[in-house]
């Protein structure tokens, strides 16, 4: 599976770094070699960042792209904010008891986030972004709650994207009221905030002992109140995360080995309508209560099942429980950001290497050593060029003839040459460009993604292109799809609501599947994301 195996510090096939990578280390990347960051993919990691690439898209798009609490960046646009806190008062009902939220740009597990009512109880320090607070949450029990959700993106030209259907709700530990926004563990819903709260360990009405459910937990809890409407929720989620990657997809240049892994904060109102709260480049993996060890570990696994990456060859063999750790090397580079394995000779090229450069310390779970592959050099063979008299390698036939790479979830079959397949009317480097960015070093072909890969659904694109289609790039027609989608789905709902008596489980939701299947003339590759039941 893997060819081109060198020797010394390229001995390394994976590399998972929780901040992002030097321009050199792509260029550096064999066929063998993979990194969990794509060039430019962490833009709408950033709150100010995320901030703007969706006011641009809502002056653009218009209404689609309201899934965001109005937002003003700080200092910047510290006077609007003023103008903003004048026009509220005075307003005819004088709304002056608005509540706003001041979050750090730069910071996160709920570290410098605080309410106020009154500009004058703002601190200005750090740069940080002040959103319009969500009053009326949606209450399980009177705790408020958000969901984390996981999505992996292959590629952003074109944009594939998936998201994994089990996720986690996390709770703050104190009853919510507006009466004390002072009091963090009532309003904000961070794990690491409230795992430190008075009440963490108590037995709390419906919600139990800890902070967090699964998303499954949290379907059986709406689905007795909200009927249908339940349903449709988890589709406009799925709404709001592709055209949050759309966003940032035009500004992320071609590149193949290297993938992102997100987690979505999104929280519901009390009229069940979804707002993005932020996103994350690396959200934590590490297990401490039963709810993370059924979500995170097997996500895991089949999350290397969906980038055609052997277990063995990513060190998740070695995981013998969800609590485990791992103890080996480590390098740490000049900004503090560790790393799994060594860089790079391009990355490390005239770099003193220091006292600490291996210094022995506990990894988490998702920072393994990775086990090196070794070459079985019988297996490969030269492929011979019918059109010259020199031999190809095995990496530069790889594009022109994949063989069949089997996952979990589905095959993904080989396809002709690309200048056989193109009869689009656009130009062959064109066409290379995409096939280059699409097709990895192992064979995996993303403009042929599986629907499905275990509990990791493709949301997008909806539909794969023919061979006689260009993967669509443009902006303006992807989100006329999701438009579309979402029109799709609320008739759905609208239409299979009617019936009080319908019944409220699996067998409604593979028969709103079919219908939304049917409404969008889509085939089976059309995959409806849900989580379980």
């Amino acid at each position: 599976m893997y060819h081109g195996y060198g020797t010394g510090e390229d001995r390394w096939n994976l590399w998972w770094r929780t901040g992002a990578f030097p321009a050199a280390c792509y260029k550096a990347l064999g066929d063998w070699q993979f990194m969990n960051h794509i060039p430019k993919g962490g833009s709408i990691c950033r709150k100010d960042g995320l901030s703007r690439l969706l006011r641009c898209m809502r002056k653009i798009y218009g209404s689609i792209y309201d899934f965001s609490p109005p937002c003003y960046h700080l200092p910047l646009e510290y006077a609007k904010l003023v103008s903003e806190f004048s026009r509220l008062r005075r307003t005819e009902d004088g709304d002056s008891n608005v509540i706003w939220i001041h979050k750090p740009v730069a910071q996160s597990q709920g570290r410098g986030i605080f309410l106020f009512r009154s500009i004058c109880e703002m601190r200005c320090g750090t740069a940080a972004v002040v959103q319009r607070y969500i009053e009326r949450p949606l209450l399980i029990a009177g705790y408020k709650f958000d969901l984390r959700l996981y999505v992996c993106v292959p590629g952003y030209r074109p944009l594939t994207a998936y998201m994994y259907a089990e996720g986690l709700a996390r709770f703050g530990t104190d009853k919510y009221t507006l009466s004390d926004i002072h009091n963090p563990y009532r309003h904000l819903t961070n794990s690491s905030l409230n795992k430190s709260g008075p009440r963490f360990a108590e037995c709390k009405d419906r919600i139990g002992n800890g902070c967090k459910w699964t998303l499954k937990q949290v379907r059986r809890a709406l689905v007795g109140r909200w009927g249908a409407a339940e349903w449709l929720v988890w589709q406009r989620i799925r709404a709001l995360v592709t055209l949050t990657l759309l966003a940032q997809a035009a500004g992320t240049p071609p590149a193949r080995n290297c993938f992102e892994f997100y987690g979505f904060d999104v929280l519901l109102d009390d009229s069940l309508k979804p707002w993005l709260i932020e996103v994350n480049l690396s959200p934590a993996l590490g297990a401490n209560c039963e709810a993370d060890n059924t979500v995170k570990q097997p996500m895991l696994h089949e999350l290397f099942d969906l980038l055609g990456l052997p277990m063995r060859h990513t060190g998740l063999s070695l995981l013998r429980g969800p609590s485990s750790q791992i103890h080996s090397y480590c390098s740490e580079d000049e900004g503090g950001v560790k790393c799994a394995v060594p860089q790079p000779r391009a990355a490390t090229a005239g770099v003193r290497r220091g006292p600490r450069w291996r210094r022995r310390r506990p990894l988490p779970v998702h920072c393994v050593t990775l086990l090196p592959p070794v070459p079985d050099y019988t297996e490969i063979e030269q492929v011979k060029d019918p059109n010259s008299e020199r031999s190809k390698t095995p990496s530069e036939a790889s594009i022109e003839n994949l063989d069949t790479q089997s996952t979990s979830g589905g095959t993904i079959t080989p396809s002709e040459s690309p200048d056989d397949t193109w009869r689009g009317g656009h130009a062959t480097a064109a066409r290379r460009k995409i096939m280059t960015a699409s097709s990895w070093g192992n064979g995996v072909r993303w403009d042929r993604a599986s629907g499905r890969v275990g509990q990791w659904v493709r949301i997008y694109p909806h539909v794969l292109p023919t061979d006689d289609t260009v993967p669509v790039e443009d902006a303006r027609d992807s989100v006329a799809q999701v438009s579309k989608f979402l029109r799709a789905a609320r008739e759905v709902c609208r239409e299979g609501g009617r019936d009080p008596r319908a019944p409220r489980d699996s067998t409604r939701d593979a028969a709103f599947e079919a219908a939304l299947r049917k409404k969008l003339d889509c085939g089976p590759q059309f995959e409806v994301w849900l989580p379980p039941f």
